[in-house]
């Protein structure tokens, strides 16, 4: 499988040439195989995605803060007859992942109804894409820490695997790390969020997410092969991310940037 971020920003796009090398996008993770296509949150990232016809396409939803669905409306296929997503959330059931789109994406939030009788749509609860899906990966929700909740996914194709946790607060809930730590053993990559620094987060305790150095520590506790740090602050420089992955980080952890593609097998 192949797994491109098209957004690895937090909070708010940034459009500006000081972040370039990284991206400005919000967050937005593609999983692409022969057979499928898997869609991790619809930041502003989501508009470059190309959604498939060919094969069947789903779309995750980790929570709803805009970051992670400010771009849903913004992608052409949406308004294709040729498309179709299956969509959920490991976080809500079908009432309520229709209910936090539709609020989203009707007026007066939005000009038009994105969200009913678009047939672009197949709303579902988890359980029932965990069905559609089994004959071409499985997925596993999990519990992050997060101001309102947040969904994490373990996707698996055979032995290969991939841990998504994002949003999420590592170090404030002793049991969801455990389960975090638990699900990451033995994968081929876990995806974190790197929002904050430890210098950082001092002062933002709380507010959902981790830091770059936690993932260097969680890196030497664990034998995911590989961890990619995303979620970068809208304050973040390319000049401060260089300066963290030269001196910072290491061969397993490494700072994702957008267009970024990584091969699993």
């Amino acid at each position: 499988m192949e797994i491109k971020f098209h957004g690895v920003r937090g909070s708010i796009p940034i459009p500006s040439k000081k972040f370039l090398e990284y991206g400005g996008n919000t967050t937005c993770i593609e999983i692409n195989s022969e057979d499928f296509q898997l869609i991790i949150d619809a930041g502003s990232g989501f508009k470059n995605v190309q959604i498939r016809s060919e094969v069947p396409t789903f779309l995750l939803f980790s929570h709803f803060h805009h970051d992670h669905l400010q771009g849903l409306s913004f992608n052409s296929a949406l308004f294709s007859s040729r498309h179709q997503l299956h969509v959920a959330s490991g976080l809500v059931g079908l009432e309520g992942l229709k209910s936090a789109l539709s609020i989203a994406f009707t007026p007066p939030l939005f000009p038009l109804d994105l969200i009913n009788d678009n047939l672009a749509f197949n709303f579902m609860d988890f359980s029932t894409l965990q069905a559609a899906a089994i004959d071409f990966f499985s997925v596993e929700a999990f519990s992050l820490c997060h101001p309102g909740g947040a969904s994490g996914y373990k996707v698996s194709i055979g032995n290969s695997s991939v841990v998504c946790g994002l949003d999420h607060e590592y170090g404030l809930d002793d049991s969801l790390d455990a389960n975090f730590h638990r699900l990451s053993q033995g994968s081929d990559l876990v995806i974190w969020d790197g929002m904050f620094t430890d210098a950082e987060i001092e002062d933002k305790r709380g507010w959902g997410h981790s830091s770059i150095e936690q993932a260097v520590d969680f890196s030497s506790c664990s034998d995911a092969k590989l961890i990619f740090i995303t979620h970068h602050s809208p304050h973040r420089e390319d000049k401060e991310l260089d300066h963290i992955a030269n001196n910072l980080l290491s061969d397993r952890v490494k700072l994702a940037r957008e267009n970024e593609k990584l091969e699993i097998l």
